[in-house]
């Protein structure tokens, strides 16, 4: 009996214990649920150390990269928002021993770049025709047209560039077109920029065969010719009226042109070729 009692007094101990541990951990969870946690904080990069790890990347100091960010701040960072460290520093520099530092340094970029480049485009290569034995990188007679349109446009910029440099204020181009012709203004157009910034100079346009004024406005309302030309004298509208002949009878040399051109300098008149002048 008596050992009996002592194990109902254990039971009834260790279902205390229990009751007691049960009630903690729930005081607990619900302390933890009421209790405001401090959020854990990172440490932040300040932008002292940003600017450092910068400047290093292009081997300049603190100061030297902090006037780069202020340049980029300023006009040049609209002009061209991506120009790199060395460049900027380089146009901008005090003095002449500065900007040739930059400049030896931006040397020394590019030409690592660009062994790199070369490196890798030659592995490329390499794994290309070991991969791919029987097929060419490049068919270059796909190509072919892509060079001659090149060739073509690069000869035409050089015409053009060598024939602003024959003119001079005062110099005005005589252009005479037909009256059906429907896409003359782009060569004239393009004579018209040939002459631009220079005083008093400009495109005289006679109108071959036109009959009467109304024809000639009527051509020149068809190409879309702005009145602010015509105002300005960039550009004048004439009917020719036999001025063609008369001018082509005296020049030596026999001229096919779709649109004949002549330059009038000091009331004096020279036929021009149209690929001389880079159209």
């Amino acid at each position: 009996m008596k050992v009996r009692n002592q194990f109902v007094s254990l039971i009834v101990l260790l279902i205390g214990i229990v009751a007691l541990v049960s009630v903690s951990y729930s005081e607990a969870a619900e302390n933890q649920k009421t209790t405001p946690q401090t959020p854990v904080r990172e440490t932040p990069v300040s932008q002292t150390q940003i600017i450092q790890q910068d400047a290093a990347r292009w081997t300049l100091d603190i100061s030297e990269y902090q006037r780069y960010l202020d340049l980029i701040r300023g006009p040049l960072g609209k002009w061209n928002p991506t120009i790199d460290p060395l460049m900027a520093l380089g146009m901008f520099a005090d003095t002449q021993q500065q900007s040739q530092r930059y400049a030896e340094r931006y040397a020394q970029q590019e030409f690592e770049l660009t062994e790199r480049v070369l490196h890798f485009q030659k592995a490329y290569r390499a794994a290309f025709e070991r991969l791919y034995p029987n097929v060419g990188v490049l068919d270059q007679r796909l190509l072919a047209p892509y060079y001659a349109h090149q060739q073509q446009k690069s000869a035409s910029k050089a015409a053009k560039k060598l024939a602003q440099r024959r003119f001079v204020e005062g110099d005005r181009l005589l252009v005479f077109v037909a009256d059906s012709c429907k896409e003359c203004f782009a060569t004239i157009r393009r004579l018209m920029s040939l002459l631009s910034g220079l005083k008093n100079s400009g495109v005289d346009i006679y109108v071959r065969d036109a009959k009467d004024d109304a024809t000639v406005s009527g051509w020149a309302k068809e190409q879309g010719i702005q009145t602010e030309w015509l105002n300005k004298q960039t550009l004048t509208l004439n009917r020719d009226e036999g001025l063609y002949h008369r001018l082509n009878s005296r020049s030596s040399n026999v001229n096919h042109a779709t649109v004949p051109v002549f330059l009038k300098r000091n009331q004096q008149f020279f036929q021009l070729k149209t690929e001389d002048l880079g159209l």
